[in-house]
């Protein structure tokens, strides 16, 4: 489960800078504080915006029910312009243009860090000014923009494929910003680029597939800007002609496992930690959505398109296309679309046939809450069942096949 049988090969996660790691693993009161409110330090300290609606309800109905993150809609990531619209106060990525104790002033003032220690966003804060490899590129890409005052059709991309002429193209590892171009940002640029306006520029959409998406918001987990997953990654498979690429899932995963010679900052994370999960799993989602839209093709989607049955419908009369809409059909292999929801009850249909009347619906549940040994011996000190949600899958996953091997296997139910 952890690395495909060793087919998975990413680098390892670096140890946090000292005062960062010493918030994880402390039990002090400083690190406590942090831990209840971790997703408000990251999202104070990060450079991108999380672009969702996040549904609260869940958590409000009680104060001693376990937290759960929560989404409506599209998930995604958004970077603005260097500068703040006047008569607005600078956010994410624009702090950090800003000398260290003017940005610390700005970011304690918002209301919703009201509640935050000043002592431990100025540690945070110190942490990445001093590791974060974006951290340098922001500010130096608003110096560079300052060469220019007087033409504002010029803007600069982070170039972030090494595929590209490393001399040329890749990001910068002294001061120095890989590309300035001139153009007013709204000719179709790479996936792989990071677009900076000086000011009055659109929020730009950060792809699920830039090797930046997580770094540049989850900076707690990431404090040295590390690459994540992207396009060019493949799975290692020396005995195979052709390499298959790696997935987002099988990378996720990778990360989701405990190693000895690894400080894993994500299995340390609470409440941020289930966030990085939905997060990465609704981007997942998001990439094959977006397969399945352009290969719609290979999947012989036209057979069901529904052209034919409009065709059949007009009979003799003449049939515009205009008021056929663009179908974008679902296989059955996507978890939770019609096709599979539909193959499943045909599935319990079959069952019921060969098998005849069925005997016993048993249904199989977990409560985290509760004092299942094999979770509670596994969770690092001061986490509770809901802050790890990996965990608690795991061993539900566990017991299910547990379950399903005794019933048929060892017939106890005769």
């Amino acid at each position: 489960m952890c690395c495909d049988q060793g087919q998975v090969r990413i680098p390892l996660m670096r140890e946090p800078p000292q005062p960062l790691k010493s918030l994880w693993d402390g039990e002090t009161p400083d690190a406590i504080e942090f831990w209840t409110n971790i997703r408000r330090y990251n999202a104070a300290l990060a450079f991108t915006s999380l672009g969702v609606e996040i549904d609260h309800q869940i958590n409000m109905q009680g104060r001693h029910a376990p937290y759960v993150f929560r989404v409506h809609g599209e998930l995604c990531h958004r970077v603005g312009q260097l500068l703040p619209t006047e008569g607005h106060q600078p956010m994410y990525a624009q702090l950090y243009i800003y000398d260290p104790e003017s940005a610390l002033r700005e970011r304690m003032q918002r209301d919703v860090n009201s509640e935050l220690s000043e002592r431990t966003m100025q540690k945070l804060q110190n942490v990445l000014l001093e590791h974060h490899r974006y951290a340098t590129l922001f500010r130096n890409a608003h110096e560079l923009l300052l060469q220019y005052p007087t033409d504002s059709s010029i803007t600069i991309h982070l170039l972030a494929d090494p595929a590209r002429d490393q001399r040329r193209y890749n990001l910068p590892t002294v001061g120095e910003i890989a590309a300035v171009i001139p153009g007013d940002g709204s000719q179709a640029t790479d996936s792989c680029d990071i677009v900076l306006h000086r000011r009055n520029g659109p929020l730009q959409r950060i792809s699920e597939g830039h090797r930046s998406y997580a770094c540049l918001h989850y900076v707690l987990f990431f404090p040295y800007g590390e690459d994540g997953w992207h396009w060019d990654l493949q799975m290692h498979q020396p005995h195979k002609d052709k390499q298959r690429m790696l997935s987002q899932i099988r990378y996720v995963a990778f990360r989701l496992f405990p190693r000895q010679a690894e400080y894993s900052a994500l299995l340390c994370g609470h409440a941020l930690f289930q966030q990085y999960l939905v997060d990465m799993f609704a981007s997942a989602e998001q990439n094959r959505l977006t397969f399945l839209r352009a290969n719609q093709d290979k999947l012989r989607a036209s057979l069901y398109s529904g052209l034919e049955d409009a065709i059949a419908a007009a009979g003799d009369e003449e049939l515009s296309l205009h008021e056929i809409g663009q179908r974008i059909i679902l296989p059955s292999s996507f978890t939770g679309s019609p096709r599979y929801m539909y193959q499943c009850y045909q599935d319990g249909l079959a069952l019921a046939r060969h098998f005849q009347k069925v005997d016993i619906f048993m249904t199989v549940i977990c409560n985290p809450s509760s004092s299942w040994p094999e979770i509670q011996r596994e969770l690092l000190p001061g986490q509770k069942a809901s802050d790890r949600p990996d965990l608690v899958a795991r061993v539900f996953h566990m017991k299910k096949e547990a379950i399903i091997n005794y019933t048929s296997k060892h017939g106890v139910f005769g």
